[in-house]
């Protein structure tokens, strides 16, 4: 059964949640157990489930470790932000908070303002609580991304004919459009780094 227990819920509070979503257990007996085992005052909110057979024991445990129900979704690498979008709107007991954005309130949201969505979300797996809101997933993935970049442009060649981590976040993303294969990445960045050194556009077909 699913157990949401509020922040400022208190242990009498938890007992009664306990037996309301539908474990036969009476909440005064639960209660004192909470008392007499001194961790009562323990107790963490959060999102939980409960399996059949669970024992008074390994609730109190549960419940004071904090180790709430959890569903996890994938960032795909490669992927569009339409498509990140559309994979957190599926996701399992994930609120979408940002459903109704536009891209650019999504980033306003996301305290970015102003920055273009597409390249900035790290591909990964990531877990969360049940009830979670869409937002603070996608401020990890987009954490995420930010060490990756700075990582990256720490790492740079010397002679890259790009200025800034915005313009090598464009270029990969440029790069990724053009082939999933990792093998053929190289050389395809080559192609255009080599464009950018002559000021070649990197695109001449404004219809692309």
């Amino acid at each position: 059964v699913d157990l949401p227990v509020e922040p400022g819920t208190t242990p009498r509070g938890v007992a009664q949640l306990v037996a309301d979503a539908g474990v036969d257990v009476s909440p005064p007996l639960l209660y004192w157990w909470f008392r007499i085992s001194g961790q009562d005052r323990q107790i963490r909110a959060g999102s939980y489930e409960l399996d059949r057979g669970v024992t008074p024991k390994t609730l109190l445990a549960i419940l004071v470790r904090g180790e709430e129900a959890t569903r996890s979704v994938v960032i795909v690498e490669g992927w569009n932000v339409r498509q990140v979008r559309a994979a957190l709107a599926k996701a399992d007991q994930l609120k979408p908070d940002t459903a109704a954005d536009s891209d650019e309130a999504l980033m306003v949201k996301l305290g970015r303002p102003g920055v273009p969505p597409e390249g900035r979300f790290f591909p990964d797996t990531y877990t969360y609580s049940k009830g979670s809101s869409d937002v603070a997933l996608l401020q990890r993935a987009m954490r995420a991304m930010d060490r990756q970049l700075d990582a990256a442009w720490t790492a740079r060649a010397a002679d890259l004919p790009i200025k800034t981590p915005e313009q090598a976040l464009i270029l990969a993303s440029i790069v990724e459009k053009e082939t999933g294969k990792a093998a053929d990445r190289p050389e395809i960045a080559a192609v255009f780094t080599n464009r950018l050194r002559i000021g070649m556009p990197l695109q001449t077909d404004p219809t692309v």
